[in-house]
């Protein structure tokens, strides 16, 4: 069942716009209309307002939401909404000419974002490259509740792993050292911090045992989530996975962004409590221990929207081919 959203179609307009390292731009949009109602994990379709070509939106992941409520000493415009991305074709180089004060044409919020599990104690955040932008409006939202809940600053752990090919790809960490988070990174080049990839510090801080409590967030490139959604599984912990996908209308009209789900999926107590609107899981599980990850098992599957019913997901239904 896909859950009614409050929609919005605006003109937002650039309050900030300038680079984020090596290959990134960061773009601030003053929004209320949309900044009130999105949650981490979901996402805007934007089109530079008076162009037509390309005439589609594109599809982005919200990295912070400041709502109109929201107090914050160096904010001097109420209801934010920040985007990170790279220039990859048409539509983006010409969001890289913008200045501020011009306005975009935004759609959204849309889908459905991350949501907190029962009894959560530790949450582990797994950001590569680009991917790690919607993980700092998720770290950001769970440090809020716990200074409104007034937890203690261990409860739940929020842990942090950020990958890339090289340290051009590292995004994110000033803002997380702002939360008081320290991210553990890591770069295929060994150009910052540790040499590999991030589902090594993965694998490495779910095989210290300390996994009671623990959930998974994700988001960034297929294969890299495939590894995760395999570690969750080994490990038994449940994962949410952020899927970004080419999409067309971002509203499930035009089909382009479906993918495989499982229809029935990996089993887990706590998946199945935290899960919304999911069908109860069985207790079958994608993952072999003697011939490992089996992506081919034939199983029963149907097409599921990423506009619609995610961009987030419980990655035990996604069949990752």
């Amino acid at each position: 069942m896909v859950m009614k959203r409050k929609i919005r179609e605006v003109k937002a307009k650039i309050v900030h716009h300038s680079r984020l390292g090596e290959k990134y731009f960061n773009l601030r949009l003053l929004s209320p209309e949309i900044a009130r109602v999105a949650q981490p994990g979901q996402f805007v379709m934007l089109r530079v307002a008076e162009a037509r070509d390309p005439y589609l939106r594109r599809p982005f992941s919200l990295a912070r939401i400041w709502p109109p409520d929201q107090k914050e000493k160096n904010k001097k415009d109420p209801g934010l909404i920040e985007i990170w991305y790279q220039v990859r074709g048409r539509g983006t180089h010409l969001m890289s000419r913008l200045s501020v004060g011009e306005k975009v044409d935004l759609l959204g919020p849309l889908g459905r974002g991350f949501w907190l599990a029962e009894n959560l104690k530790k949450a582990i955040l797994v950001g590569g490259g680009i991917g790690l932008a919607p993980l700092i409006a998720w770290a950001e939202k769970l440090q809020q509740d716990k200074k409104e809940r007034r937890l203690s600053a261990e409860n739940p752990e929020v842990l942090v792993l950020v990958g890339g090919k090289s340290r051009a790809e590292i995004l994110g960490w000033r803002e997380l050292k702002r939360m008081r988070l320290e991210p553990q990174i890591i770069t295929e080049d060994g150009s910052w911090g540790k040499t590999g990839l991030v589902t090594d510090l993965l694998e490495r801080e779910l095989m210290t045992g300390r996994n009671e409590g623990t959930v998974i967030y994700a988001c960034g490139p297929w294969g890299m989530l495939a590894k995760v959604a395999q570690i969750a599984d080994q490990f038994d912990i449940p994962c949410q996975v952020l899927l970004e996908s080419r999409m067309a209308c971002g509203l499930g009209a035009c089909l382009g962004c479906a993918v495989k789900v499982r229809v029935e999926h990996a089993g887990k107590e706590l998946l199945k409590k935290s899960a919304p609107n999911e069908e109860r899981a069985s207790e079958e599980s994608l993952f072999d221990q003697e011939a490992g990850w089996a992506v081919n098992t034939p199983v029963p599957f149907r097409y599921a929207r990423v506009c619609q019913e995610g961009p987030v997901f419980l990655a035990a239904t996604v069949i990752w081919e």
